[in-house]
């Protein structure tokens, strides 16, 4: 039995307008590749247009198809992905970039890969969901 794990990932609103696709579609695909998720991991996602933490994913499949090819900003590309389902959405100011960055959020390059291993702030962005 694996224990699962939580993670911070980055939508870029030039990419994909992922928080339409969540609203519409109550998921989002989430290419597989350097994201190393498990089925049972939890993802918040930071929006790049919103500059916050603003969903709460939770991986519920893997090899999947993409099915969010209609909220795509560029071509979206033919991958294989995992689905990830909406927990719950956070409309508030304490998971800001200002207020992420007083509890250990990096930004810049950090962003590009999904990331698991900033515990301190992992465990601040729980207490705000």
């Amino acid at each position: 039995m694996t224990n699962n794990r939580t993670w911070l990932a980055f939508a870029n609103r030039k990419r994909c307008r992922h928080a339409d696709a969540i609203h519409a579609l109550g998921f989002i695909s989430w290419r597989m590749g350097r994201a190393r998720f498990a089925i049972g991991d939890v993802v918040y996602l930071f929006m790049s247009d919103e500059r916050c933490v603003r969903f709460k994913l939770i991986v519920t499949a893997e090899n999947c198809k993409r099915e969010d090819q209609a909220f795509w900003v560029e071509v979206p590309p033919n991958d294989i992905t995992y689905k990830l389902e909406l927990l719950e959405e956070y409309d508030g100011a304490h998971l800001s970039e200002q207020e992420l960055c007083k509890h250990g959020f990096k930004g810049g390059r950090a962003l590009e890969v999904p990331n698991c291993n900033n515990t301190e702030l992992i465990s601040y962005i729980q207490t705000i969901f």
